[in-house]
């Protein structure tokens, strides 16, 4: 199986650890005052709160479903039919805890939305598996490596 643009999902090892993230993400950078949220990442790093890529969980049809979200947005949930994971699921489905699920690398294929404002800019940034840890990545990066689909995730303006 691949997970989005014919990439592997991590090798666990037969034991349930995940790799390291620098095995999955290039570029990692690691803030010891921590990157859980958006506006905290785009602290630490330096750019628009825009610029950051959250990894969110939901469900639909009892199955989960990623959004890709602009740290700047709200995902209309609602409007796209699903309903918010809770953490046990988040991390069945991801291998990561929330705060630190990075937008691709998990177990199994995901559903994949990615936020159509996500493409607006030059750099992204995304969580690379803690929530001390985040690294760069083009909005085209994303879209390939998700395997998601570009859609308008946050409710109509």
């Amino acid at each position: 199986m691949t997970n989005g643009g014919g990439m592997k999902p991590p090798d666990l090892k037969g034991d349930g650890r995940m790799p390291e993230p620098w095995t999955l993400f290039h570029g990692v950078r690691e803030f010891p005052e921590g990157t859980r949220t958006a506006q905290d990442a785009a602290a630490a790093i330096g750019c628009g709160v825009g610029q950051i890529v959250k990894s969110l969980v939901f469900v639909r049809d009892d199955e989960p479903v990623l959004v890709l979200c602009s740290g700047a947005n709200t995902v209309d949930a609602g409007r796209l039919g699903l309903a918010k994971a809770d953490a046990d699921l988040v991390r069945r489905a991801t291998g990561f805890a929330i705060g630190g699920v990075p937008p691709y690398g998990h177990p199994a294929r995901l559903e994949t939305l990615v936020d159509e404002d996500l493409l607006g800019h030059d750099e992204l940034w995304a969580a690379a598996g803690t929530p001390r840890s985040v690294f760069p990545l083009t909005p085209a990066e994303l879209v390939e490596r998700s395997g998601g689909t570009v859609a308008r995730v946050s409710p109509a303006s």
